[in-house]
């Protein structure tokens, strides 16, 4: 069975989905942003694109000098229109189902389990269960960070985080992909990791032929 593949990026006001506040896990900061791209994986090619912005409930937690410069786009009004987290976790659910015909996609993305933490918590916020959601995204899922690490990692060479950062611009050069553009996005984000992915499967090929 094919099953399709899910390119996801999402901003955040922070970098912790939970605290502990008290007896109680409380969600914390919050996703603002979800960028996604339904792809074909027999030929990798993109098939739909999704871009929504989300209004969080306490922008006054956002941490300052994100990479997304929320506090600032959205004093110019970037966040105007934007919806509920649970429209917008709608929405996505009715994105994949409208490409995948009945097929769960399988999702991913660069450092994504930074996005999974916050996708988890999300789901579970807005009250969807592990039978709904696992309709739509599959319960497995691709680091596009750990594959560059697999397919260009030399034998004796340290590892070293940055050189396999999408946000510095390292790995993008590497590869010869061009950066992307200076306003942060999830679109911009799930469009990067799959090009990250394209060109790490291209490289397999070369390398297997």
């Amino acid at each position: 069975m094919e099953y399709p593949l899910l390119f996801l990026d999402l901003e955040t006001t922070g970098h912790d989905p939970v605290r502990r506040i008290g007896d109680h896990l409380v969600p914390w900061h919050e996703i603002i942003d979800i960028g996604a791209l339904f792809v074909d994986e027999k030929d990798l090619s993109i098939v739909g694109k999704f871009s929504e912005k989300v209004t969080p409930e306490h922008p006054e937690r956002c941490l300052p000098n994100l990479v997304n410069h929320y506090p600032e786009r959205a004093a110019r009004g970037e966040w105007d229109e934007a919806i509920s987290l649970d429209a917008a976790i709608g929405q996505l659910f009715d994105f994949v189902r409208s490409y995948a015909a009945g097929t769960a996609a399988i999702p991913g993305g660069q450092n994504w389990f930074f996005d999974w933490n916050f996708l988890s918590v999300a789901f579970a916020w807005c009250g969807v269960s592990e039978n709904t959601w696992k309709k739509h995204i599959h319960y497995t899922r691709f680091d596009t960070r750990s594959m560059a690490i697999q397919e260009l990692l030399r034998p004796g060479e340290g590892y070293d985080p940055d050189a396999f950062s999408l946000r510095n611009g390292r790995l993008l050069e590497r590869l010869g992909i061009p950066p992307e553009p200076e306003v942060h996005e999830g679109l911009n984000g799930a469009l990067k990791s799959f090009e990250i992915y394209k060109k790490l499967r291209e490289l397999r090929a070369l390398r297997d032929s």
